[in-house]
């Protein structure tokens, strides 16, 4: 299962360089999941990553001080409770807003969204 989530281009360009290697939230949702599928939010306004986790920490639990932004969840200085650790990264053809609104009818998520929410959509990105 996966979930839609919006991430701002800088830190996007962290995870894709390596230099981030845990995207910090504050929720897990109740559905267990594996996979973000990437909204990347202004001025990018497209989807086009996706991006498979292993595991997820809560705070007080450590992680690698290796990454940025690490070393303040492990110091409780993140807003953050959740640290979804990346294992794996891929990018696609962006599909830019206006597509995703007018062919999905997707909106981009505040929090998350289920993938089972655009069924249509994740099939377009999978190629089937």
């Amino acid at each position: 299962m996966g979930i839609f989530i919006s991430i701002k281009p800088v830190h996007m360009q962290r995870i894709v360089s390596g230099i981030k290697n845990y995207e910090f939230r504050n929720y897990i949702p109740k559905q267990p999941f594996d996979t973000l599928y990437v909204y990347e939010s202004y001025p990018t306004c497209s989807l086009k990553y996706i991006i498979t986790i292993d595991k997820i920490v809560k705070y007080p639990d450590k992680i690698d001080n290796d990454g940025y932004g690490n070393n303040d969840f492990n110091n409780g200085l993140k807003k953050c409770n959740y640290a979804y650790h990346i294992s794996k990264i891929e990018e696609f053809d962006p599909i830019d807003l206006k597509t995703l609104k007018s062919k999905f009818n997707f909106n981009q998520p505040q929090a998350y969204a289920y993938d089972t929410r655009y069924p249509e959509l994740v099939k377009y990105i999978k190629g089937e």
